[in-house]
């Protein structure tokens, strides 16, 4: 069930899902030359907590199909397995950041920005997981394709990581509360 107040009414929910869904795109394009640091797992997760779970979790896959569909550097669609892991995990990233978004707005500073990177961390590790598993099963020899494309990938995994770990540690907590409040009176000046 979507969450009225933090999605707005119904329109206005698909409106802001579409938009957010186009920043999480753009935002990657921009970023599309520079390897494994990127802002759509960022977008993603903030949209999630703007607009809850399960709107969260459809904006990343849809975004990631986008974005690693359409990438100019290369189509995700070459390889079918990862285009499917990357697309699954974003979907999970827009998901958690649902089911996070009201811890921003408590605790104090500090404790706010060790959660939001160990969530970069936690959530980037699992994305690459999830890529990595795809490069294997792509390569029809699951064990040694997934040893060989961890090995392959470790240090753009590395950098991802570390990337999105400061990322989330230096905009999440700033970010997610501004932007559900921002929902949220957008929504009652919208139901008055």
């Amino acid at each position: 069930m979507v969450d009225r107040k933090r999605a707005g009414g119904s329109a206005q929910g698909l409106a802001l899902m579409a938009i957010l869904t186009a920043l999480a795109v753009a935002l990657g394009m921009l970023l599309a030359h520079v390897p494994n640091i990127e802002l759509v797992s960022f977008t993603v997760f903030v949209s999630g907590a703007v607009l809850g779970r399960w709107r969260g979790a459809c904006l990343g896959m849809i975004a990631m199909g986008i974005y690693s569909g359409a990438n100019p550097i290369g189509s995700g669609l070459g390889i079918p397995p990862m285009f499917i892991a990357q697309v699954l995990t974003m979907a999970f990233i827009g998901f958690v950041g649902g089911s996070l978004g009201g811890v921003w707005r408590t605790g104090g500073r500090l404790r706010q920005v060790a959660l939001a990177a160990v969530t970069g961390f936690v959530l980037t590790g699992i994305y690459q997981v999830g890529v990595i598993a795809g490069l294997a099963v792509a390569s029809l020899d699951v064990g040694t394709g997934f040893v060989a494309a961890l090995v392959g990938n470790a240090f753009f995994s590395t950098v991802h990581i570390v990337s999105n770990t400061i990322v989330f540690a230096m905009l999440v907590p700033v970010v997610v509360p501004r932007a559900i409040a921002m929902t949220r009176r957008s929504a009652e000046h919208t139901s008055i």
